[in-house]
């Protein structure tokens, strides 16, 4: 059923601006109450007054319920850092290159296979995902396409579905790639930094070169013949360069379908992060990307190109509710390259974050404990917020790192959101059931 629910019995003067916490209303050509509690949304008559919206949350209840810890026993998403070292130097990487503070590393296939072999073992029949990431995984090409078809032959076997992942520069693309990517069902990410100019500004080569052209090359076979896998593009925005509607135009010609955008918080280079002035500028700019991009599709069959406007839609539909912003250590985790396990690929080295060693396998009360401790509600000053439940708490890496910022950006973005949401349910609602291969964690 669609998840927009009609309230026929409000009545009476304009809505007035006072709405009691935890439920939130959002204005717009349909006002729409929203309640955290499974992410409901209720539409409401233009005529809806403050004492109709008091009785309504009486109905609802005093306080939304707290959805349920999802954590898996057996995590069934894994990425293997085939490759600690990249063969580029981006001038904001918060992975030290893939580096960790560490020296360069290439996991051995010994290690890929023991780490393959007990991810299909101890996971149930649903399926599993197995992602490549680094620094840049394509460094470890042999590694790369021997676990790949060492994992499919052996879900085969287990009649365990398999899906795979990779997030890449793209920089070092050979036809051999293309072709594995091809043939298995692989969720692509590409990493990039804007338009052209804003790219080479930041993502050089080791010998100070740009990249950007070089990158789009190397791509563009795999965007007009991409087989089984998904290709989308994902953009690391740093405070210098914050057109999110150009970046959408500039790589939707280049042949990218989807195409996803992450403001910088963390970095060696402080003066990349974004700060407090900048968030209302990429709030407006996101806002301007998702509304050009909604108007390029209604009233046509055409998919949205702008992923971020995308999948907050699907998640409103579907009424996405959760108590953490992602599946790091609750169901997914990462194992780095010399062999022990993290709570996400982001986290690596970092001993706080630490599950356990290969020969053991990720400790499940070491998971545990993590995701508990993070619980949105028991987290400041999350756990009064409207959107919690959409927003989760912020990047458990980031938040570790940085503290918590951009809130009003994350609260403005999802009411812009769900203001767009009743129109697009009502003229496009096929662009709201639209299932992806399961990607990696950002």
């Amino acid at each position: 059923m669609p998840h927009l629910i009609q309230i026929q019995e409000c009545s009476g003067a304009p809505l007035l601006p006072a709405m009691p916490e935890p439920y939130h209303v959002v204005r717009g050509d349909v006002h729409v109450l929203f309640v955290p509690d499974g992410s409901r949304l209720y539409e409401l008559p233009a005529g809806t007054i403050a004492s109709d919206l008091e009785g309504l949350v009486r109905t609802l209840g005093a306080e939304p319920a707290a959805p349920p810890l999802r954590f898996e026993e057996q995590a069934s998403a894994l990425s293997l850092n085939i490759a600690q070292a990249c063969n580029l130097a981006c001038a904001y990487c918060y992975a030290d290159e893939g580096r960790f503070g560490g020296d360069p590393q290439l996991m051995p296939q010994e290690l890929a296979e023991l780490a393959i072999s007990r991810h299909l073992d101890r996971t149930g029949p649903t399926g599993v995902s197995i992602g490549f990431i680094g620094g840049e995984p394509l460094l470890n090409r042999p590694v790369l396409h021997h676990s790949v078809a060492y994992a499919a032959n052996l879900a085969a076997r287990r009649r365990v579905p398999v899906t795979f992942g990779i997030t890449t520069n793209g920089a070092l693309l050979s036809s051999a790639d293309i072709e594995l990517l091809r043939s298995y069902p692989f969720a692509v990410t590409i990493s990039l930094d804007g338009v052209r100019g804003a790219h080479d500004a930041v993502r050089k080569t080791r010998s100070g070169a740009p990249s950007f052209d070089a990158i789009l090359e190397r791509v563009a076979p795999l965007l007009s013949n991409p087989g089984r896998a998904k290709i989308a593009a994902r953009v690391t925005l740093t405070r210098r360069f914050l057109d999110v509607a150009a970046c959408v135009d500039e790589l939707a010609a280049a042949g990218f379908g989807e195409i996803g955008f992450s403001p910088l918080r963390t970095s060696p280079d402080s003066s990349l992060c974004l700060q407090d002035s900048d968030w209302q500028v990429l709030l407006a700019a996101m806002q301007h990307a998702a509304a050009r991009d909604w108007a390029r599709v209604e009233g046509t069959r055409d998919a949205l190109r702008f992923s971020n406007f995308a999948t907050a839609l699907k998640q409103l539909y579907r009424g996405a509710s959760e108590v953490l912003p992602c599946r790091a250590a609750a169901g997914y985790v990462s194992l780095s390259a010399k062999g022990r396990y993290y709570t996400c690929h982001r986290t690596v080295n970092d001993d706080a974050c630490d599950l356990g060693d290969a020969a053991s396998g990720p400790s499940p009360e070491a998971r545990l404990r993590f995701v508990s401790e993070r619980h949105v509600d028991s987290q400041e000053p999350c756990r009064t917020c409207w959107a919690r439940y959409l927003c989760g708490g912020g990047c458990h890496a980031e938040v570790l790192q940085a503290g918590r910022s951009g809130c009003d950006f994350i609260r403005g973005w999802l009411e812009h959101c769900i203001a767009v949401y009743p129109r697009v349910l009502s003229c496009r609602p096929d662009l709201l059931r639209t299932v992806r291969i399961k990607e990696l964690p950002e």
